[in-house]
């Protein structure tokens, strides 16, 4: 009896140690960790009641320049709502021009090349006169010329009679009539060469009797603001007005009069042609006609520490619906700018736009008051949820948002979790710093 008792009791006292033994090689598991960071994540010894702070990235000074980082502070304001339509920019009707030959006659020599900026008055073409009509209108007026100095002096000599009392007036009149004959045939002639494009001292000579054998063909006037030419040798007359858009003839061809030489384009001012659907009508109306500005996109790459932007412009006209697309076009006015260059000793220009240019027209249809508007490439996405980063010191925290409303350009966001007025938020590269946030988390 007493030796089942001590047997007894060693049983205990063994399952005893062996449980101490167990909670002591196991006490990592049940002990408070001395390291409060992985207390944190172990998600089991955390103050349920003190505020977390919201997640975000600290961005070093060179990572934040090298991204070209931009923030700003945000206010509540209206989300204008637009339609996109898609548009092509055009030349303007009134901005080209065409050279064509004045007589018939021979290019013998061409002063200019494809894409080459023109000086208003500057040559284009050396033209060999062959014009039959030409030769004969200036050995008329020579002719005339001569006939009106005899005629002049004449009429001079009878005056002088008629004074005299020698000579009766009736003689005196039928000289002044030669003359004003004589003299309205000259102006005839003069008009006729200058139409030729003679100029008025190659008329002179023509009318001495020296005929003019070759005619330069000069770049017309510009009818609007030149371009200011480069520094250098091409910079004592600023005034490019026309690129050369294509040549018609070569050195050493035969052309008639009014054929093309040449045509010359003006990129000063170009048109804007947007394409919309019947159903797009009314809000192109009222956008023409009250006035309202319509953004243009044109489909570029921000600039580096740029939001993508838009041009404002008003639509000038609309035009008339197609029956086949059941479309109707509608133009609004571009400004142009140029940057002259030279290579060769040839003057160019480097025009902002280019006639072409695939864009997109946004036409304005309502707007959505009290929201934060930014920029589209602020927001970053998830899956079905929206983030935007707010500026905290050097780091950034990720937010939640709501999105009311969006384009290609812009996002409008409800106020809330944070971003409010007078917030400042990241507006730029938030994809980038979604990256390093989430590479910093894992």
């Amino acid at each position: 009896m007493r030796r089942r008792t001590v047997l007894s009791t060693f049983a205990i006292v063994s399952v005893v140690a062996a449980a101490g033994f167990g909670a002591w090689t196991r006490r990592d598991r049940w002990l408070p960790s001395a390291d409060p960071e992985a207390a944190h994540g172990s998600g089991h010894h955390h103050d349920d009641h003190a505020p977390a702070a919201p997640p975000g990235v600290l961005l070093s000074t060179e990572a934040a320049r090298g991204l070209g980082l931009r923030t700003e502070e945000v206010r509540l304001e209206d989300y204008p709502t637009v339609i996109e339509v898609p548009g092509v920019i055009v030349e303007a009707p009134a901005c080209g021009r065409a050279v064509s030959a004045p007589a018939s006659g021979v290019v013998s020599k061409v002063h200019i090349i494809p894409g080459e900026a023109v000086r208003p008055g500057s040559p284009l073409f050396t033209l060999q006169l062959a014009s039959e009509f030409v030769q004969t209108t200036q050995t008329d007026l020579a002719r005339s010329a001569k006939d009106l100095a005899a005629a002049t002096a004449l009429r001079d000599q009878t005056a002088k009679l008629v004074a005299a009392g020698t000579k009766s007036g009736f003689e005196l009149t039928e000289e002044e009539n030669r003359v004003r004959r004589l003299t309205t045939q000259i102006e005839g002639h003069r008009r006729q060469l200058l139409l030729f494009g003679l100029t008025a001292e190659q008329v002179k000579r023509a009318e001495a009797g020296d005929f003019v054998t070759e005619l330069v063909i000069a770049a017309p006037r510009a009818t609007h603001p030149a371009v200011p030419a480069p520094a250098g040798p091409a910079a004592g007359d600023p005034t490019f007005a026309f690129e050369v858009e294509a040549l018609a003839v070569s050195q050493g061809q035969g052309v008639s009069t009014g054929q093309l030489l040449a045509r010359l384009s003006d990129h000063h001012e170009l048109l804007i042609e947007g394409q919309a659907f019947e159903s797009e009508a009314a809000l192109v109306v009222d956008a023409t006609g009250e006035g309202r500005p319509v953004g243009v996109d044109f489909l570029e790459p921000a600039a580096r520490g740029r939001s993508a932007g838009e041009t404002k412009s008003v639509i000038r006209s609309v035009g008339k619906t197609d029956p086949a697309t059941r479309t109707f076009p509608f133009y609004a006015p571009l400004a142009n700018e140029a940057r002259p260059y030279e290579r060769g000793g040839r003057t160019y220009l480097a025009w902002q736009y280019r006639p072409g240019r695939q864009v997109r027209l946004r036409i304005p249809t309502g707007s959505v008051p009290n929201v934060i508007v930014l920029p589209a490439e602020a927001v970053v996405r998830e899956g079905l949820d929206a983030f935007v980063f707010r500026q905290n010191g050097d780091a950034f925290e990720r937010r939640a948002v709501t999105i009311v409303a969006e384009d290609r350009l812009n996002v409008a966001i409800a106020p809330g979790n944070g971003i409010v007025s007078g917030a400042y938020v990241l507006r730029n590269n938030a994809a980038a710093v979604n990256r390093a946030f989430k590479s910093a988390q894992a």
